[in-house]
């Protein structure tokens, strides 16, 4: 990307996580006042304040400080003290009012973060085009593919033409998807590999160079099997590993696939004849000619990385017109309930990957960059929704110092009618919050790993 293009995607950063934090604390706060707790502060944000201002005759302070990765609601009976020669009536304070107005107060912020992560899928999904990217060539003149190759050329693909990726559920094998495979015999360094192509962008024209792909097809290294038939399969562990694992990004074990930049990128040397099949409509016999295209791809050097060199074939996008504006909301649901599904699945490899699984605010910069400067805004907004749904889900957790803990609390003093202990939830409170920032701080230092 230009730097203008890393100006915008750290600027839109910024405004999309300060809108989820915004709208999490707006929750727990509508209900304070309908509940009428006393709120003495109102924050976006830790450490100094920036903006510290509250209107004339009001009790609540509006804050925005420094670091803008969280926020907060200061209520009265949450441990906070009382400005001086303020005195508030126990009625007034969170330990004051009913169990049930309590539990609606903590939930308040995990309810509108689902929302929010509902409209942003809706609005991805009815806003704005559904783009595609075709088969149909685009081909740049006096390139290597002009020699061969018209436009709206279309590449052939079958059944016996791809790489899969299968996980296991319930005992069941099933499909979470394929590349066109280009070349299956291609060999570097005397290592047999199988090429691919993946689409890799939709806000233009996706040049063929830019989404391929190159795999180690033996089985002992542990990326792709030799089914015999011409296709390769990726077992991978569940659903959840499809997501986050095919497209690239972390190292996994055993019969996972090594999705990391070095499985995939161009380097040095690496130079193999591709074996492409299109298809061309002939209008005299109103049928189609076969066509075959056999280009020599190679690395080639760019700055300080390998690409591969451009052959000046690429493929069309599209909007899809035939989604109608039920299927449209039919899809919503579905990939809401499949974000959330992810969540759930992603929550529970931390206790069979550790955190090697998540990716903190570092990894989350890096991908909402590369989405936007690869793929359309309505894919921005999709990812936005997936990142409020986490939040929601994640917040629920019962961890001291996670809205889910306190609500845990609240549930347990509500069916014992036993007062859990200040000093005890306080002591907890204080463990749980450093081992979260421990937590985050470990990911951050991860994320910049992996990145480097």
């Amino acid at each position: 990307m230009s730097a203008l293009d890393w100006i915008v995607a750290v600027v839109l950063f910024v405004i999309a996580l300060s809108a989820l934090i915004t709208i999490h604390e707006l929750g727990h706060f509508s209900m304070v006042k309908l509940f009428n707790v006393y709120c003495q502060e109102f924050s976006i944000g830790f450490g100094p304040a920036l903006i510290h201002k509250r209107k004339k005759g009001k009790e609540t302070y509006f804050s925005l400080r420094a670091i803008p990765f969280g926020g907060y609601v200061s209520m009265y009976g949450e441990g906070m003290e009382l400005e001086p020669g303020t005195v508030i009536p126990e009625e007034r304070s969170l330990e004051g009012i009913k169990k049930w107005k309590k539990c609606i107060i903590l939930v308040a912020g995990v309810v509108l973060n689902a929302i929010l992560a509902f409209v942003l899928i809706a609005i991805s999904n009815l806003a704005f085009p559904r783009i595609v990217t075709t088969k149909y060539a685009s081909i740049t003149q006096d390139s290597v593919a002009a020699s061969t190759l018209k436009d709206d050329d279309f590449m052939v693909s079958h059944h016996k033409s791809y790489i899969s990726y299968e996980y296991t559920d319930n005992e069941k094998i099933i499909h979470a998807g394929q590349f066109y495979m280009v070349d299956n015999t291609a060999e570097i360094e005397s290592n047999k590999y199988v090429i691919c192509y993946a689409p890799t962008g939709t806000k233009h024209y996706t040049k063929f160079t830019e989404g391929m792909l190159i795999y180690p097809a033996i089985a002992g290294q542990n990326i792709a099997t030799d089914n015999g038939d011409g296709t390769y399969t990726v077992h991978i562990k569940s659903l959840y590993d499809a997501y986050m694992k095919v497209d690239g990004g972390i190292e996994q074990e055993g019969l996972y696939a090594n999705f990391t930049e070095k499985a995939y990128q161009p380097f040095e040397g690496v130079s193999f004849e591709a074996h492409l099949k299109f298809a061309r409509y002939n209008e005299s016999t109103k049928k189609y000619d076969e066509v075959l295209f056999n280009p020599t791809i190679k690395a080639v050097k760019s700055g300080d990385k390998y690409v591969w060199d451009d052959i000046g074939l690429s493929f069309k996008t599209m909007d899809d017109k035939d989604w109608t504006f039920g299927d449209k909301w039919k899809q919503t649901f579905k990939d809401y309930g499949s974000a959330s599904v992810a969540v759930f699945k992603g929550l529970g490899t931390l206790f069979t990957g550790g955190i090697k699984n998540m990716s903190g605010i570092v990894g989350i910069f890096d991908m909402t960059a590369n989405i936007y400067g690869s793929y359309t805004f309505a894919t921005y907004l999709y990812f936005w929704g997936l990142i409020s749904v986490n939040l929601a889900i994640f917040n629920l957790l019962p961890f001291p110092g996670l809205d889910g803990f306190a609500l845990l609390i609240t549930i347990i003093e509500a069916i014992t009618r036993k007062k859990v202990p200040t000093k005890v939830k306080g002591i907890m409170s204080a463990i749980g919050l450093v081992l979260l920032f421990a937590l985050m701080i470990t990911i951050v230092v991860l994320d910049i790993i992996k990145l480097v």
